[in-house]
């Protein structure tokens, strides 16, 4: 097994670039969309398949969600005054970036072979959503982060999908969702809102499309507020 310094570099900059303090957000929205389904695991296989996709909901898909997106936001970190000047994440270098790459396709394969285990089509399906969502978020060609008000709403839809992970483990569909669920969307959008309001200017130095640049601070709250 490697064991260079160039190795054991590389894994940090990659459990860095999945943003440790995020590991918990997908596992809580599994739990969360669990509950609200009313369906609580008590076989074992049905136990231990819920404690195996909380854990890809944690580290393997923060490597999905942040290490792709300091991969494809290169070229605006390195022009953004908090990326660089500032006490934020840090710019990924270049001699990183297929790493993390790397990484996230084998996060992905991890990700959907725990959802393949629990052989429902509703889970799978969310799965799936939810892999694709993020992935599309930030790499080409779609890239939703640099469409404005899509960016919220893809953000939002992120956490909702992680929570229909949850919701549809023990078999409820899809269609069945709560307004419960769809709220969860909506304040995941409103957040991400608020936090392109907080870093408007900096993102406009970098010349980077948020919701907050295109509609003005004011706007973007408004959208915040609503939604």
């Amino acid at each position: 097994m490697p064991s260079s310094p160039a190795f054991l570099e590389r894994t940090a900059t990659i459990l860095r670039a999945s943003r440790p303090p995020g590991w918990c957000f997908g596992p809580i929205l599994f739990g969360v969309g669990v509950i609200h389904s009313k369906v609580t695991p008590t076989t074992l296989p049905d136990l231990v398949g819920a404690a195996i996709q909380i854990l890809t909901l944690s580290l393997p898909l923060c490597i999905i969600v942040f290490g792709l997106n300091d991969v494809y936001d290169y070229e605006t970190d390195t022009r953004n005054p908090r990326k660089v000047d500032g006490e934020d994440i840090a710019v990924l270098p270049p001699v990183y970036h297929q790493g993390v790459q790397r990484a996230a396709w084998i996060s992905s394969v991890v990700v959907m072979a725990a959802s393949l285990g629990t052989r429902r089509i509703e889970n799978i399906l969310a799965t799936s959503a939810l892999v694709l969502l993020g992935w599309q978020y930030s790499a080409p060609p779609i890239r939703f982060k640099d469409i404005p008000i899509l960016d919220s709403l893809s953000n939002g839809t992120i956490v909702f999908l992680s929570w229909l992970v949850g919701f549809s483990f023990g078999g409820e569909s899809i269609f069945s969702t709560p307004p419960k669920g769809y709220m969860l969307l909506l304040c995941g959008a409103g957040l991400h809102a608020l936090g392109a309001v907080m870093d408007a200017d900096s993102d406009a130095a970098a010349g980077q499309r948020t919701i907050a640049t295109y509609l003005g601070a004011r706007r973007a709250t408004i959208f915040a507020t609503l939604t």
